[in-house]
């Protein structure tokens, strides 16, 4: 084959005879346009579809004339001697299709190898496919669109693959190559910092090397990483290796080389009790709890507003009770690891989660699966089901959940995402809404156990900004730029533009505002209301929005240059 498309980091174009073709030097639409059809490769994109994935809401006025301008400028740039017959981005059907029969893509190289793992039978040697697929996956797809809502579920399938394969890996070599293994699983970490497994198979592989300070220092950052971020502590299963650690050194100890006599004993100070690290959010918990909990409970709340951590007090208030799974990386060969993951906080009988081990990603459990899983919810009093990230479940795994509630009477569906509005057209709207709890900002009698006045304006009561507030400049600025860029990735380019010109003047009116970003004050007070129900802005007196948060305010700022903020100064004094 001649032309070679790479997607898995930096977008290159190679023709047959290995001469790296301009493809950086495309237009950026028409990187978008190349990037959308290959993340959809061998599926035929309409004009529509392929639109609202470049721009969105900002459709241009004859978006289906400027699509077919930028796939010319594709086919001059890439294939300047081509023509129908040969051209790897396909018109058909009144639509467009990147055709892998004419241009290699690695990305459709990586999904099937994913495919053919799939299907090796018990028995047949999967490290070299592993070894295979992290050779592709080791750098992540579409690094100029991280956001975007089409990218981010092919980002998240390539770091699913990436950390299994690492995983795997990691494993394999233990016994003969312990550096090697802790070397895999550490990248394995870096491309997931929340995945236990990860730091387990590095403790595993330090110890293997003598090195139990290293497996310690490893179990004490993913305490960190899981306390500051997700306000949970590490499994049973990672602890016990820690202790056993800590026991295999102190057997090591040297005894006393002689008896003295005792030093009285000192004052027994008095016990330090740890501060609430769980705030807020009484009512909702309260809610939950209850004897009557509706069978279905959504819980939506913006990126950072404390979603995941509420999940995990929720199991600490109903012990044994709770099992929680994450389905942001249920795609392919993981389509059910959440489903695991709640079996495995129940302690499910070993046959449950085998059967769920069993299961082929591209079909549905079967009856007798179900019947043999739904023994883990028959209990007298209410179990929880909860799934983290739950917008992307499929259709075979909300016809699950829809089954496992119907014939478990004391099963509660709980469901955490970021908006209501995400669900609307997906397989997760078939549940119903019954109740969805929206977890606002924390107020400042919330946060007042904290004991610091000034926490609820650097923060705007966000959950995760609150978490990192006292932390170095750097930490908490990234993440409160994470949560803005989080927060309006669905919105127009407006808003961010409203959110840039607040952070460097401050509070500013719609008619201002307008006059500053060229844009009709309709379309201004539109992006306003995202943002502030976004808990991005607030109101202020006559009718001036400003930034709720300070740490969001100096993040967005940071951006902008002395230059910029000198021009929009003088065009606010012009336009007054």
């Amino acid at each position: 084959m001649g032309l070679r498309v790479s997607v898995l980091g930096q977008l290159t174009v190679v023709d047959g005879a290995g001469e790296v073709l301009p493809a950086g030097e495309l237009p950026r639409r028409a990187r978008q346009v190349l990037a959308v059809l290959a993340a959809r490769h061998d599926r035929i994109q309409s004009k529509d579809a392929l639109a609202d994935a470049v721009w969105g809401e900002d459709l241009p006025g004859n978006h289906a004339g400027a699509l077919e301008h930028y796939v010319s400028v594709i086919r001059r740039r890439l294939q300047p001697h081509g023509s129908p017959a040969n051209w790897f981005i396909v018109t058909r059907s009144g639509g467009y299709l990147f055709d892998t029969s004419r241009a290699g893509l690695d990305l459709a190289d990586l999904r099937q190898l994913l495919r053919r793992l799939d299907s090796l039978p018990p028995g047949d040697p999967r490290l070299p496919v592993h070894e295979q697929i992290l050779k592709l996956a080791r750098e992540l797809p579409f690094p100029e669109d991280p956001y975007a809502e089409w990218a981010g579920p092919v980002r998240s399938e390539v770091s699913v693959a990436a950390v299994n394969a690492l995983l795997k890996l990691a494993d394999a070599a233990l016994a003969e190559d312990a550096p090697r293994s802790l070397r895999l699983a550490q990248e394995a970490i870096e491309l997931n910092p929340f995945l236990e497994s990860g730091y387990q198979a590095a403790m595993t592989a330090a110890v293997a090397m003598g090195r139990p300070d290293d497996a310690l220092r490893i179990f004490e950052r993913c305490r960190q990483v899981l306390d500051s971020e997700l306000g949970v502590a590490p499994s049973a299963e990672l602890a016990q290796i820690k202790r056993a650690v800590l026991a295999s050194r102190s057997v090591e100890a040297p005894p006393p080389a002689a008896v003295v006599a005792p030093l009285p004993a000192p004052p027994v100070p008095a016990p330090v009790v740890p501060s609430e690290r769980f705030l807020g959010r009484v009512a909702e918990i309260r809610l939950m709890l209850e004897p009557e909990t509706p069978a279905v409970v959504h819980i939506v709340g913006p990126s950072g507003s404390g979603k995941t951590a509420f999940l995990a007090e929720l199991g600490r208030h109903a012990p044994g009770r709770v099992g929680i799974g994450d389905a942001g990386p249920a795609v392919g060969v993981l389509r059910l690891a959440w489903l695991r993951s709640v079996l495995t906080d129940l302690d499910a009988k070993p046959e449950a989660v085998e059967a769920v081990e069993r299961a082929l990603p591209d079909q549905p459990l079967d009856q007798a699966a179900l019947e043999l899983i739904a023994t883990t919810f028959d209990r007298p009093e209410q179990i929880y089901l909860a799934v983290d990230d739950a917008r992307d479940l499929d259709a075979a795994s909300v016809a699950e959940l829809a089954w496992l509630s119907r014939h478990c009477p004391a099963l509660r569906l709980v469901l955490a995402y970021d908006y209501p509005s995400q669900i609307t057209g997906r397989p997760l709207a078939g549940l119903g809404t019954p109740v969805v709890l929206r977890l606002s900002p924390l107020t400042a009698d919330e946060l007042e156990p904290l004991g610091d006045p000034g926490l609820r304006e650097l923060t705007g009561g966000i959950p995760a900004l609150v978490a990192v507030a006292r932390r170095p400049h750097e930490v908490a600025g990234a993440v409160a730029m994470q949560i803005a860029r989080r927060r309006t990735e669905w919105m127009p380019a407006l808003a961010w533009e409203v959110l840039r010109v607040t952070a460097a003047l401050g509070d500013l009116g719609a008619a201002e505002l307008a006059a500053l970003t060229g844009h009709p004050v309709t379309e201004v007070l539109s992006a306003v209301d995202a943002l502030v129900h976004a808990c991005l802005l607030r109101e202020g007196p006559n009718g001036q929005v400003g930034h709720a948060s300070t740490l969001v305010r100096e993040a967005v700022a940071a951006q902008i240059s002395a230059a910029t903020c000198l021009y929009l100064r003088k065009q606010l004094a012009a336009a007054s």
